[in-house]
Formats: C-alpha cells, sequence, structure tokens
C-alpha cells in the first residue's frame, strides 16, 4: 500500500490527477480510433475492427475512470473497487488490441520496416504498462486507505 502519489502527492490528490491524465489518454484513444472510421470503405476490413475495438475498450475506460472519479470525490471505496475490477480488465484489452494493431494492420506494415520504429513501439508499450500498473496501484492504496478509515478491515465485502 502507497503512502504518497509519485513521492510528493497526497495519495488522494495524486490518484485523481492520475484518474485525469488516464481519462485523457483514453480520450486520445478514441479519437485516434475514430479518426479513420469516415474511411471505412478504403481500408481493410481488419484495420476497421481494431479501430472500432479500440474504441469500445477505450470508452469502456473513460467510463470506468469516470466511476474512480466519483469514488474518490464522494469518498465511495466501492466506487474504487469496480473502478479496479474493471479498469484492469480494460486496460488488458486495451494493450492486447495495440499488440494485434501492431501485428495484423495493414496501414501500419510500412512504418515496421524501421527498426528505430519497432524500438519506438516497444518502448511505449512498456512505458504504457508501467503507468497502467502504477495508475492501478495507486486506485488500489485509496481504497484501501478508505476501507480502512471506516471500517476495521481492508478486505472487500
Amino acid at each position: 500500500m502507497l503512502r504518497r502519489c509519485c513521492g510528493c502527492l497526497p495519495l488522494e490528490s495524486g490518484c485523481l490527477i492520475l484518474c485525469i491524465i488516464s481519462t485523457m489518454s483514453c480520450i486520445a484513444y478514441i479519437v485516434a480510433g475514430v479518426w479513420n472510421l469516415p474511411r471505412h470503405r478504403d481500408r481493410e476490413q481488419e484495420d476497421n475492427l481494431i479501430s472500432m475495438t479500440m474504441v469500445m475498450f477505450s470508452t469502456l475506460s473513460v467510463i470506468s475512470n469516470a466511476v474512480a472519479l466519483c469514488g474518490i470525490a464522494f469518498r465511495r471505496p466501492g466506487c474504487l473497487q469496480l473502478s479496479l475490477l474493471f479498469n484492469s480488465v480494460f486496460i488488458l484489452c486495451i494493450f492486447l488490441v495495440a499488440v494485434v494493431t501492431c501485428l495484423f494492420s495493414n496501414e501500419l506494415k510500412p512504418y515496421l520496416d524501421n527498426a528505430g520504429n519497432v524500438a519506438l513501439i516497444v518502448v511505449s508499450f512498456f512505458a504504457g504498462a508501467a503507468y497502467s500498473l502504477y495508475y492501478l496501484t495507486v486506485v488500489n492504496s485509496v481504497y484501501r486507505k478508505m476501507k480502512m478509515s471506516y471500517s476495521e478491515t481492508a478486505l472487500p465485502m
């Protein structure tokens, strides 16, 4: 359980900031997925499916982040628990969509010929995974702190 967020912020404030950053990242992911959908007839079916899947999981993650924001704002540990459960699954699915995009997208194949682009994708993937794990750890710490302040145990009920 973390005591502070990023080493210097109070846990609740840091969690609020991370929730907002995660929400903005998901909105950017939605925009990137929707950007190509108007020209769906010119694209391969696989690319359209990848874009729609990206939009779907990003939208669900935005909703889950909004639930976490409400849990922090209204001091509801149940909302944080629900957000942890669903956001874990949605983040995993978003990363799977990113891997599928890199492996099967016809639009991305010309960029994968350059080793620098592949290295950038790998570094971005690991940075995103590290951020996501830290985000979930901070939300879990806030959840446990709220549960312990309202009852004697941090175990879920």
